[in-house]
């Protein structure tokens, strides 16, 4: 079977967020179940690897034609197509983005039509018009249903060159993330209680009506991880490598991390690598963050996003510069270094469709400390490899860390490095649901 994925972003050639890491190890890990992958992604202007020049595709745009150069790459038995719609797109979600994803889809579904796939994996709004127009079976997979792909009719018909669909148009606009979900023949979610909790207006983002109508073919595959990439065993950034029988070397970790942030070497440490927005929920944390400070505990903190939140936090570490260290920027070193070294993991989100973060700290044995939301409550297990709150605010965040610093750090730690996080069974219920689509 040869699957086509159509992503906006996948490691290892650009990497805002979460999708390229599970873009850069799904189609891996369906090559071992016998799928053939390729990934067909924007051509940004960043991707610094060298591509091989493959021809041009014409597609229909904006009421003429178009022609798009086509790149190409292959990397661990994945090929990898780069379609160059806009010479000046530097990197990915840089306005004006409907156009530009949307001249992608289309271009995306001309070459689709040159390739005859079995099916096409569109991955997000990004890529949701294409499922439209692919004319292919296809599965279409919602990694964060908060951003819908929304835009007036009128635009819609100037970047396309035709009218909306009925199916399209949701509250008056045009709505790409519910084409797709309309038109697939099989979604998904990146992890079941997700796909639960987005049929409730609570979780549903406005489209829960239109979800409880698809309940039929919507189901949650739980990510998985790069494990060969993610383990404290072989990791290069760790100043200590480890497993489950040495542990004493993690500690030995935290030690070098307390020491090269200047925080209290006697107290553990709460580490947090993530992005500062309203659903990671870190405004909860800063509400109460002296509290959690005053329960004994060190906290370390990777991240960027809302600036309220980065001037927050760098001035709760210029106010305990013992016990608080902040670093505003995305640095993969220091943040395996935070797997690798914490004692605990703080995932405090509003809602988490499923996140790599806590599979992650529990296969670096470093217990989370979670919301019972999404794929957080999916994977952590409350008392067992970490602890989840449920209520989503700075109490609750403040009594799940209280809760663990309660239990054994070491039963949790060896509990959450037995769990098995990768790929195997999840790339096989891909295969699974995508021969029932092509059926």
């Amino acid at each position: 079977m040869h699957v086509v994925h159509v992503a906006a972003e996948a490691l290892p050639f650009v990497k805002v967020g979460g999708l390229a890491d599970v873009l850069g190890s799904l189609p891996r890990a369906l090559a071992a179940s016998g799928v053939r992958s390729t990934v067909l992604l924007p051509r940004y202007r960043e991707i610094a690897e060298p591509l091989e020049p493959l021809g041009e595709v014409a597609y229909r745009c904006c009421g003429g034609v178009r022609r798009a150069r086509v790149w190409g790459a292959g990397t661990s038995g994945v090929a990898y197509r780069f379609l160059e719609v806009d010479r000046d797109w530097t990197a990915p979600y840089e306005p004006p983005e409907d156009a530009r994803y949307l001249a992608f889809t289309l271009a995306a579904a001309a070459w689709i039509e040159t390739e005859r796939p079995d099916l096409v994996h569109a991955h997000d709004w990004h890529a949701a018009y294409v499922v439209r127009r692919a004319r292919r079976p296809s599965v279409f997979t919602i990694h964060n249903l908060a951003f819908q792909g929304e835009l007036e009719p009128d635009r819609f018909e100037r970047l396309t060159g035709e009218a909306p669909e009925a199916d399209l148009l949701h509250e008056g606009r045009v709505n790409l993330m519910k084409g797709a979900l309309l038109a697939a023949d099989r979604v998904t979610t990146v992890s079941p209680r997700y796909a639960r909790e987005i049929q409730t207006p609570a979780y549903g983002m406005g489209l829960d009506a239109v979800l409880r109508g698809i309940r039929g073919k919507l189901s949650g595959i739980l990510n998985g991880l790069d494990t060969e990439y993610w383990n404290p065993a072989t990791d290069g950034f760790l100043p200590q490598k480890y497993d489950a029988d040495h542990l004493e070397r993690k500690r030995r970790n935290r030690m070098t991390l307390l020491a090269s942030l200047r925080l209290d070497p006697g107290l553990p440490a709460v580490g947090a690598v993530t992005r500062l927005t309203w659903q990671k929920g870190f405004d909860l944390v800063l509400e109460v963050l002296p509290r959690i400070l005053d329960l004994g505990v060190n906290f370390v903190l990777l991240g960027t996003g809302e600036a309220e939140l980065e001037r927050g936090f760098a001035e709760a570490a210029r106010r305990y510069p013992r016990r608080v260290a902040f670093h505003a920027a995305f640095d993969e070193a220091r943040a395996h270094r935070i797997y690798g070294g914490a004692d605990y993991f703080l995932m405090p989100s509003r809602y988490e469709p499923c996140g790599l973060a806590q599979m992650i700290a529990m296969r670096y044995g470093t217990p989370p400390i979670a919301r019972a939301t999404g794929g957080l409550a999916d994977t952590v297990e409350d008392g067992g490899t970490g602890v989840l709150f449920e209520e989503a605010s700075g109490e609750g965040v403040l009594a799940g860390v209280r809760r663990i610093l309660e239990l054994d750090a070491e039963t949790l730690a060896r509990a959450g490095m037995a769990r098995d996080f990768s790929w195997g069974r999840r790339a096989q219920a891909y295969r699974e649901l995508y021969e029932e689509a092509v059926s």
